[in-house]
C-alpha cells in the first residue's frame, strides 16, 4: 500500500467514523487490510481507527484532519510504501536493442 492510497483509505474511514457506521469502518478496515499485504500498512491501518474512534469519542470532531496528517507522517516514518525497483542494467539508450536499432540479417 502506497501513501496516497494510505491517505485515501484513512480518509475514507474517517468519514465513515464520522458518520458512527460501525459496519463500513470494520468491512473496509478488514478490506483495505488483506489488500494491503503489509504488515506494518495492516498495524497502521489498525491504529489509525483507533485514532479516529478515540477523536470522534472525546468530541474533538473538528480536529480529525491533523490526526490524519499525523498518520500520514507515521507513515512516511515506518517506510509504509512500495519500495523501489533495481535499477535494470541491461537497458540502455536504446530501449534494449541488442543491435542498436539496425535491421537483422543486413
Amino acid at each position: 500500500m502506497d501513501l496516497l492510497t494510505f491517505l485515501i483509505s484513512v480518509t475514507m474511514l474517517g468519514f465513515a467514523v464520522q458518520l458512527g457506521e460501525v459496519w463500513i469502518v470494520l468491512g473496509a478496515t478488514l478490506i483495505l487490510i488483506l489488500a494491503a499485504r503489509d504488515f506494518k500498512a495492516s498495524i497502521l491501518l489498525l491504529v489509525s481507527v483507533a485514532a479516529l474512534y478515540f477523536i470522534n469519542g472525546i468530541g474533538m470532531k473538528d480536529y480529525w484532519i491533523f490526526a490524519v496528517f499525523g498518520l500520514i507522517g507515521l507513515a512516511y516514518l515506518l517506510g509504509v510504501g512500495k519500495e523501489e525497483a533495481p535499477a535494470d542494467p541491461y537497458a540502455g539508450l536504446l530501449g534494449g536493442m541488442g543491435g542498436g536499432g539496425m535491421p537483422m540479417g543486413e
